[in-house]
C-alpha cells in the first residue's frame, strides 16, 4: 500500500505506486508447524502413517510442500522414511529416550555452568516469569512448551553459539520427550505442573546462587530426573504404561 504520508501531497503526472506485494504463503513451513505440534502434542500417535496424498488433500496443497514439510521433521528427527517408501511419526525406544538424556545432560549442564558465570536479577526475573506462568498452564502443551523455553533462555545465555546450535539441532526430540512425560505424569494422577514448577525452582536456585559448579550439578540432576519418567515408559503404547512412577516422585504434590 502507499505510504499514507504521502496522500496530502499535490498530484503528479507520475505513475501510480503499485500496492507493495504480499508475502507468499509459505505451504511447507505451515505443513511442518501443523505436523510438529500434533506429534508433540500426542494428537499423532508414534508409528502414525503420514501419507502424501492424505496429507496434501488435507492441506489443500499440491504434494511437493507436503514432501518438503516431511523432509524437515525427518530431519528433526520426528518422523521416519521407511524403505518402502512410506512415512510415519517415529516410534522413540529406550535407547532413544537415554541417548537424548545423555545429550541434554551434556550441552545444558555445560551452558548452566557458564550461564551462572555471569546470572543476573534480570535473569532471575525472567525464569520467575516463566515458572509462574508453567504454574497457570491451561493445558500439558503450553507447559511443554514453557518448560522448553525456559531451558532454551539458559542455552542462549550460555554465550556460545555452537554449543546452542547443537542444542538446537535436536530440541523438538527434546521437547517431544518434554510432552510425553507431562502426559505420563497426568496420567499417573500426578500434577505435571506442579512437579515442573518446584524442580524448576531448585534450578533457578542454583543458577541464582554464583556457584557455577552446583548450576552444572543440578542441572544434570533435573534432567535425569525428568527423563527418568520417559525412560521408565518407553512403551511408544503411552495408554499401556506400567501403573507406577519412577523412584523421585514419591509423592504427590
Amino acid at each position: 500500500m502507499p505510504d499514507r504520508s504521502l496522500a496530502s501531497r499535490p498530484k503528479t503526472s507520475a505513475a501510480p505506486q503499485n500496492p507493495a506485494p504480499r508475502a507468499r504463503r509459505n505451504i511447507a513451513r505451515e505443513v511442518a508447524l501443523a505436523l510438529r505440534t500434533d506429534i508433540i502434542s500426542g494428537r499423532l500417535r508414534p508409528g502414525s502413517p503420514l501419507a502424501e496424498p492424505v496429507l496434501a488433500k488435507l492441506f489443500g496443497s499440491s504434494r511437493a510442500p507436503i514432501r518438503e514439510a516431511l523432509i524437515e521433521l525427518e530431519r528433526e528427527g520426528l518422523v521416519q522414511f521407511q524403505t518402502t517408501g512410506r512415512t510415519k511419526v517415529r516410534s522413540f525406544t529406550e535407547t532413544d529416550f537415554a541417548e537424548i538424556r545423555d545429550a541434554r545432560v551434556a550441552l545444558e549442564s555445560m551452558a548452566a555452568r557458564r550461564a551462572a558465570e555471569s546470572w543476573t536479577s534480570a535473569d532471575t526475573a525472567f525464569i520467575e516469569r516463566n515458572i509462574d506462568a508453567q504454574s497457570k498452564a491451561s493445558t500439558l502443551a503450553e507447559l511443554s512448551r514453557l518448560d522448553i523455553e525456559l531451558h532454551e533462555y539458559v542455552m542462549k545465555h550460555s554465550d556460545n553459539k555452537r554449543l546452542l546450535a547443537l542444542w538446537q539441532s535436536v530440541r523438538w526430540q527434546f521437547e517431544m520427550c518434554l510432552a510425553t512425560t507431562h502426559r505420563l505424569q497426568q496420567k499417573l494422577a500426578f500434577k505435571p505442573r506442579n512437579i515442573s514448577v518446584v524442580s524448576h525452582r531448585r534450578l533457578l536456585a542454583a543458577l541464582a546462587s554464583g556457584k557455577p559448579a552446583l548450576a552444572a550439578e543440578t542441572m544434570a540432576s533435573h534432567i535425569e530426573g525428568s527423563m527418568e519418567w520417559s525412560s521408565s515408559y518407553h512403551d511408544s503404547d503411552e495408554d499401556n504404561a506400567p501403573n507406577a512412577a519412577p523412584a523421585q516422585a514419591t509423592a504427590r504434590p
